[in-house]
């Protein structure tokens, strides 16, 4: 691999495969074997009836305005301790995913041939690399990092794992490699986390020393790791980025490649700590919280109170204000001011505003939410 700078921002040359002047993208040396396996593996996994539904249901499943109610729901139902530690594990789980794709810099199937027998129209699109599996790994991690919490059987995560891994290959937007590696990083994270439960630990100190100093070192520890292989590992040259992205779109079926051309968000991603600003946060905020509810909340190791109909209170209070949050977001976003200077949202302004929005996510989720609740029944007995 050459090396250069991270790829622009704007679309790149496209010249698709077949094309005269299209690039030739040989798998490096000693892959050809694998490389040739994988895409059998593939297109036996395609064959298999009725999956579809379920691999875009995962594939969508990870989208912010979907998984995080979803995981506020355990806080708000079940368990503050349980559901904020396993919200801290998989954000961290997934800074990690992320500094070994960064690393490894592996193409998806689709990226490295147009015309590898996959299916034609699956309805998925990554812009990232491909090596670890991130769905199978944050899935895999969720469910092994549950298991040790509450002490289920691990078969429960494996299953759950391998199924995860599936619809990612069933998609071809990895190989089984790729899942493979994801499945055995999200075990070995998640039962790690679980067993040690470090936010238990420092909800048990509540120290706010304590629990800022933790959550700092292991944020900070977690985003160098992250920074020390963009800057040690060279990126892809331009012209690889550009072969990958016009054999992606070679992949297409010909009434979306212009659609898929025209949109931005479909460009291949460069390695950009910005992207991760919301799970480092998130991070952050929950170990940094542990400290501060020995004085604002004190039965926060046995959250939630009460009988189910408080406990479902509590959850709808809290999606209110997860959809207040975003609403407020959407309106910040849309101010005059980044009209009249859009520079400042492109550069200084937006990792700001997205550091300041999983703030107020994580304040609501563990603080404000319960606090609203007990206020709200206060008022209504």
């Amino acid at each position: 691999m050459t090396s250069s700078a991270d790829p622009a921002t704007e679309p790149p040359a496209v010249v698709l495969p077949g094309d005269a002047e299209a690039p030739s993208l040989a798998p490096p040396p000693g892959f050809s074997r694998l490389y040739r396996a994988e895409y059998h593996v593939l297109r036996v996994i395609q064959r298999l009836p009725g999956l579809l539904p379920l691999s875009l249901g995962v594939h969508y499943s990870l989208l912010p305005k979907v998984i995080t109610p979803a995981l506020a729901m355990i806080v708000w139902l079940k368990s503050l301790p349980i559901g904020a530690s396993l919200i801290t594990f998989v954000c961290a789980n997934d800074l990690v995913n992320t500094a070994i794709k960064w690393g490894v810099q592996r193409p998806r199937p689709r990226w490295y041939s147009a015309d590898a027998g996959l299916v034609t129209r699956c309805g998925a699109w990554e812009v990232d690399m491909s090596f670890p599996s991130a769905h199978t790994q944050f899935f895999s991690g969720l469910a092994f990092c549950a298991c040790a919490l509450y002490g289920w059987p691990t078969t429960i995560a494996v299953v759950f794992g391998l199924v995860i891994g599936l619809t990612r290959n069933y998609l071809s937007v990895h190989f089984t490699t790729d899942t493979l590696a994801g499945l055995g990083l999200g075990a070995a994270l998640g039962l790690a986390w679980g067993r040690i439960d470090p936010y238990l630990l420092l909800l048990r100190a509540g120290s706010m020393q304590t629990s800022l100093v933790a959550a700092t070192a292991f944020t900070g520890g977690l985003l160098a790791v992250m920074l020390a292989v963009r800057v040690i590992v060279p990126s892809v040259s331009r012209e690889v980025t550009s072969a990958w992205y016009a054999n992606a779109v070679a992949s297409l079926p010909e009434e979306e490649r212009e659609a898929v051309l025209a949109n931005p968000r479909k460009m291949l991603r460069p390695r950009s700590l910005q992207a991760k600003i919301p799970m480092a946060t998130t991070v952050w905020c929950t170990l940094a919280m542990t400290g501060c509810y020995p004085a604002l909340m004190p039965l926060a190791p046995s959250e939630p109170l009460g009988p189910l109909r408080r406990r479902l209170l509590q959850a709808l209070v809290g999606a209110g204000g997860l959809a207040g949050v975003s609403k407020l977001k959407s309106h910040v976003s849309s101010l005059r001011v980044w009209k009249e200077r859009p520079e400042l949202l492109q550069t200084n302004a937006k990792p700001f505003l997205k550091a300041l929005t999983y703030i107020c996510l994580c304040a609501w989720t563990f603080l404000l939410s319960q606090r609203a609740t007990t206020g709200l029944l206060a008022l209504l007995t």
